[in-house]
């Protein structure tokens, strides 16, 4: 293949579905991390409720900070293996990031925190506009010159 199009590939739907759930594991591994971190190097030594209402606290910022900016990311990684729908794309990547979310929220807490709403918008807003950018970005390059 000597053409730098990228082929529309059956698949690139079920890709987007594999980066939103990718950009929601990574924001539940962030969170892990940083309450981890707190606990056993930075605030050692302090009462199990400390913890627990940190873990509480970081969980609801990262969590929506966190989740937004990884579902952009995610989004916009997913855009240079696309040639085309680049904010329906960006979208589906975030509904997989939301399904998973309100999902663990089910399973953890059998309901859905209020803040949830909030997330699940702006992953939204994140995903549509990394497409957004990726498609205006794809409009301005002059065609076979498609090098990132």
């Amino acid at each position: 293949m000597t053409s730098p199009e990228i082929p529309a590939r059956r698949d690139r739907w079920l890709r987007a579905i594999g980066y939103g759930l990718l950009a929601e594991i990574a924001t539940i591994i962030t969170i892990i991390f940083v309450v981890m971190l707190y606990k056993y190097v930075l605030a050692r030594g302090l009462p199990e409720n400390a913890y627990a209402s940190f873990g509480e606290r970081a969980g609801a910022l990262i969590g929506i900070l966190g989740g937004t900016l990884y579902t952009f990311s995610f989004a916009r990684l997913l855009m240079r293996r696309i040639s085309s729908n680049f904010i329906a794309h960006g979208i589906v990547v975030a509904f997989a990031a939301i399904a998973l979310s309100v999902a663990g929220s089910i399973a953890g807490h059998q309901s859905v925190p209020a803040s949830y709403i909030w997330a699940s918008i702006l992953k939204i807003i994140a995903g549509a506009l990394a497409g957004f950018i990726y498609q205006r970005y794809m409009a301005a390059t002059p065609a076979g010159n498609t090098q990132r």
